[in-house]
């Protein structure tokens, strides 16, 4: 199972009028495949071309076992650090056939 949180990256790809823009998210990618956690770029698309517009990731690009399972969940996790609060969205898979990451296990 892969996890990923995301963080905004500041910029932007425009493509012709025909096709929805491009915007890259940062994130921390968890995978079982690997022993640590990686910063990645995830893709996504936009829903118009203002700073205002809807964002749309695409996890799937990223998280890996799409033959075993093609869905992806998500969940906001919100973290208080004194005043302060940060919210992440988490993308994970879920399903008995995948192998377990060592990365989010606790035993």
């Amino acid at each position: 199972m892969s996890a990923v949180s995301y963080r905004l990256l500041p910029h932007t790809l425009y493509l012709p009028s025909n096709q929805t823009p491009e915007l890259h998210l940062r994130c921390r990618l968890y995978s079982a495949s690997w022993t640590r956690p990686r910063q990645v770029t995830m893709l996504t698309r936009c829903s118009g071309r203002s700073r205002t517009a809807q964002r749309f990731p695409v996890p799937e690009s990223l998280l890996e076992e799409a033959t075993v399972q093609p869905y992806v969940h998500n969940c906001f996790v919100n973290v208080c650090e004194g005043r302060h609060i940060h919210r992440f969205c988490i993308f994970f898979k879920r399903h008995l056939r995948l192998r377990a990451n060592v990365l989010l296990s606790t035993g």
